[in-house]
């Protein structure tokens, strides 16, 4: 009686769960599909602090701890979590790196509170028919006028059409049960314009309904379109009714290529010739060579350094490929787990497969597919929305083993009760740093005091401002203002090696700017100018420097490849200025015309 009582309240409490999730879930989606620094911190905080609670009102009250132990997911989740602070020893920018390192741990808080309804089938239901008509909301709200559209593309809530199509290609392939549904969601899947949403969407629809047509007829392809002609000839009366449903897809159909327009027309340009292919091709490039300038090892925000080893003009803040992502910031080692699991993953669904799965879980693993296929190549879980989607689907359908050996039953016991101590402990730690956080940001910015407390001193004590500047920028590399300061600074002092170096390191992180080198070689200019009466061999190297800028910016053009010549169109407007040219001449002027030095 007391056992059947308890079994009753874990139930309640495991079906109870699906409605947080799905509330969180949708706070994903609508904060701009949990993009923005803010946001996953303000999501960070009521995630683990939803879990931490939860799942101590389950330990202290049910006696029940976690529902399983710690499994390698968990291992791939919290491995990723802790490269990611390690990445922080070697930044770029701490902050991103830290704001990397949540996201991964909201990823693993997402699987475990998605494993805890995994054997609950009416949570799992409920949970499903919520990202349905969530999928639904997004797609109306897409199609609102008052809504801005990015390139006359549907976004919707997530700013981004890929991301967006990204999300409503899941929900569809999780099969939504009205038809109106799904043709309203295809209908605007395909108004996002996104062509590698729609591509992979009808590979792995296409791979479902082979596996749905291999678990349940097994007989000849011809045979199975023979008797569903014959099952549709008898159907005359349904179709008959059904054929608004069929005017709904023929209008609006219509209506997203008048609407539309343009994501047509990027639908249909499949040509891996046009632009946005060589971008991505670029991306993938440039961030290879980001990690092997790194050793392979973990760099917090290792991709914003993208700048230092461009070729052609672009700018982006994520490289849109996950394999990519992971490789910067969390180094070869996380490749190389997350190569382990889809492995191990591989290996699991050959051995299930000769089992009789259930047609939900080939839904969910569609879906599941669509994303991580989708993450390579384009909008990955840098949008919390999919990740968090991703991770807590695969986790509710994580098939579990119902009959454990009851000679380990014990040692599982054990395992069981560590992992439910060490979430517990995760959770808060993750719930009291986004609090914190949250009521003082200017932690994570430390970089804006340092540069506050850099300036003040500049002219009392130039080289405790140096200090500071250094500070700042180990903390955060991309700042260009800063570097441009202490040049400056370095410059007016005379120091030649150091002042050059800094103004080297600025056209370093803009070598694409004519703007810099404009300011680079003004700045080097007026330190010439001011040392020439004093120290006229330190006013050649600099007069020296300001007169090779033009074959600097010339040397740059000369040694871009036929791809990114075609890539970058106006390569041939990237040319000095005539300010630049004019301060070359005066360089070269004023090294023929040196005064003598003064006594």
């Amino acid at each position: 009686m007391i056992g059947s009582t308890l079994q009753k309240q874990v139930s309640r409490a495991r079906s109870n769960t699906a409605r947080p999730l799905a509330l969180f879930l949708t706070f994903c989606v609508v904060a701009h599909g949990l993009y923005f620094p803010q946001e996953w911190i303000i999501f960070g905080f009521a995630l683990s602090g939803y879990f931490f609670l939860a799942y101590s009102y389950r330990r202290f009250k049910l006696d029940t701890g976690t529902s399983t132990a710690f499994g390698l997911t968990d291992a791939l989740l919290l491995g990723m979590f802790f490269l990611s602070i390690f990445g922080v020893l070697h930044p770029v920018k701490v902050k991103d790196g830290l704001i990397e390192a949540l996201r991964w741990g909201i990823f693993w808080l997402a699987y475990r509170l998605g494993n805890r309804i995994s054997s609950d089938e009416t949570a799992k239901e409920y949970l499903v028919q919520s990202i349905e008509w969530l999928a639904f909301v997004v797609a109306i709200v897409g199609w609102l006028p008052w809504v801005s559209k990015v390139a006359g593309r549907l976004s919707s809530v997530f700013g981004y059409p890929n991301a967006t199509a990204a999300f409503l290609g899941a929900a569809l392939l999780l099969y939504p049960r009205r038809l109106s549904v799904k043709i309203f969601l295809g209908i605007s899947l395909l108004s996002t314009g996104s062509r590698a949403g729609v591509g992979l969407f009808l590979a792995a629809f296409g791979g479902q309904q082979l596996l749905f047509w291999l678990r349940s007829h097994r007989r000849s392809p011809i045979l199975a379109i023979r008797q569903r002609l014959q099952t549709r000839g008898k159907g005359t009366g349904q179709r008959l009714r059904n054929l608004w449903v069929i005017s709904l897809g023929v209008t609006g159909t219509v209506f997203m290529l008048l609407y539309y327009k343009p994501a047509w027309e990027n639908l249909t340009a499949w040509g891996f010739s046009s632009s946005s292919w060589q971008e991505r091709l670029a991306y993938f490039q440039d961030g290879i060579n980001l990690a092997w300038q790194a050793g392979g090892y973990p760099r917090a925000g290792g991709w914003m350094a993208f700048p230092t080893v461009q070729h052609v003009p672009y700018w982006t803040a994520d490289p849109h490929s996950s394999l990519i992502h992971i490789l910067l910031n969390q180094g070869v080692l996380g490749i190389l787990s997350l190569g382990i699991w889809g492995c191990y993953l591989l290996v699991h669904v050959w051995k299930t497969w000769k089992k009789k799965l259930p047609k939900a879980q080939l839904q969910v693993g569609g879906a599941l597919l669509f994303l991580a296929l989708h993450s390579l190549v384009d909008a990955d879980f840098s949008f919390g929305a999919l990740g968090f989607l991703f991770w807590l689907l695969f986790g509710s359908f994580r098939q579990r083993n119902e009959y454990p050996n009851p000679l380990l039953l014990k040692r599982d016991k054990l395992a069981i009760n560590l992992s439910s101590k060490g979430a517990l402990g995760l959770s808060l730690i993750l719930c009291l740093a986004c609090g914190n956080a949250l009521v003082n940001p200017s932690l994570l910015e430390k970089e804006k005091s340092w540069n506050t407390q850099a300036r003040h001193w500049s002219e009392q004590d130039p080289d405790q401002s140096i200090v500071l500047w250094n500070r700042s920028l180990n903390w955060d590399q991309t700042q260009i203002g800063t570097r441009r300061e202490q040049a400056e600074l370095l410059l007016r002092q005379g120091d030649i090696n150091s002042g050059l170096k800094a103004v080297e390191e600025v056209l370093h992180w803009q070598p694409l700017d004519l703007e810099a080198y404009e300011w680079a070689q003004s700045a080097v200019w007026d330190a010439a100018e001011v040392q020439r009466h004093t120290q006229r061999e330190t006013a050649t190297v600099f007069y020296h420097w300001v007169e090779d800028v033009p074959q600097k910016i010339e040397k740059k053009v000369n040694n871009l490849t036929v791809a990114e010549r075609l890539l970058w169109k106006n390569y041939r407007s990237f040319l000095p200025t005539e300010h630049i040219k004019l301060l070359a001449d005066y360089a070269r002027r004023r090294q023929l015309t040196q005064p003598p030095p003064r006594t």
